[in-house]
């Protein structure tokens, strides 16, 4: 029987094509796990009971900070109707904005890093953490105790005495503000309450002497029910109030000081951006970047003499040794 002149040759030539093709197949699955792992893993969830006001201003502005170092692709928005521990658990590192979103992925415990934005220090105290607090960090929405003491010697140096106004929830930040007030030769006064009910009776007790009302970010205390007649009792008393929003100053307190959503992302957007190359979170913080807003219209109405708004900010910084940040 006479042999084809092609079969011994085409055997080991099918037999390495085989081979090589395995071997190519078995290398691009590889790296499709790998690269899925990446990907999946480089992703930033960010989870808001909002999409509206500072909520939504935050988010937009935390994109924009992560834009050039995060696809669009990678970061996922969540409600709190859709967070499972799973979707939290793909992540490489959750942010989230505002007290309700932090409490909803608190109460998790994911075991991935997590960063609260717009949140009160004395409610990051309060949520539920797994066994690795580590993972945990913060940037708070209240601004450093001695930057709001600062405040009033820069912009109030005359007034006597400060006032705050206190419920279980904000009573360790009270009792930090008048540790610091006295420690600079700034008389204070806390008056405790429990309930809403009792606002009006305390700031009667409070203002009873000539002081500057300084408000807490104590949302039984200050909201938008009772901003109006806290407003009208401070000014029949003549004690100004200070603020921590421009919306207080606009509604008629004398001045604020404030971190706008875009300095809140910004400062978020660093921390995010250390964790997907490799880090761990920064530890929890106040704000770095602030805003004074004045009002002109209630200094006069007081007789107070207030400098401009950029002045007393520029006083502050110049104080911490901050340069302002220019968006």
């Amino acid at each position: 029987m006479q042999r084809s002149r092609d079969g011994p040759a085409e055997a080991p030539m099918l037999q390495l094509d085989h081979r090589l093709l395995r071997t190519l197949l078995l290398a691009l699955a590889i790296l499709a796990v790998c690269c899925g792992r990446a990907v999946a893993g480089s992703r930033v969830v960010v989870v808001t009971a909002e999409r509206s006001g500072a909520h939504e201003e935050t988010l937009v502005a935390l994109r924009t900070a992560l834009a050039p170092d995060v696809p669009e692709g990678d970061m996922e928005v969540l409600g709190l109707r859709e967070l499972d521990r799973e979707t939290l658990a793909d992540a490489r590192i959750v942010v989230t904005i505002g007290t309700q979103a932090a409490k909803a992925v608190g109460a998790r415990m994911p075991a991935v890093p997590v960063l609260y934005t717009l949140i009160p220090r004395d409610a990051f105290d309060l949520i539920q953490y797994g066994p690795h607090v580590d993972r945990y960090s913060a940037i708070f929405l209240d601004q450093p105790v001695h930057r709001q003491i600062a405040l009033l010697n820069i912009a109030l140096p005359h007034k006597p005495n400060l006032a705050l106004l206190a419920s279980p929830a904000s009573n360790d930040l009270a009792r930090r503000l008048a540790s610091v007030a006295r420690e600079q030769q700034l008389p204070a006064t806390i008056e405790k309450i429990s309930t809403a009910d009792e606002i009006y009776p305390a700031l009667e007790r409070l203002l009873a002497e000539p002081a500057v009302l300084l408000a807490l970010p104590d949302s039984t205390l200050f909201n938008s029910y009772t901003i109006q007649n806290v407003l009208l009792t401070s000014y029949r008393h003549r004690a100004p109030l200070v603020g921590f929003s421009p919306a207080y100053v606009r509604a008629g307190a004398l001045l604020a000081l404030y971190s706008t959503p875009a300095q809140i992302a910004r400062q978020a957007a660093d921390a995010v951006r250390r964790v997907l190359a490799g880090g761990g979170l920064p530890p929890p913080q106040s704000p770095r970047e602030f805003e004074v807003a004045t009002n002109p219209n209630v200094a006069r109405s007081l007789s107070i003499g207030l400098d401009s708004a950029e002045r007393i900010a520029a006083r502050l910084r110049q104080r911490e040794g901050r340069p302002e940040v220019k968006p």
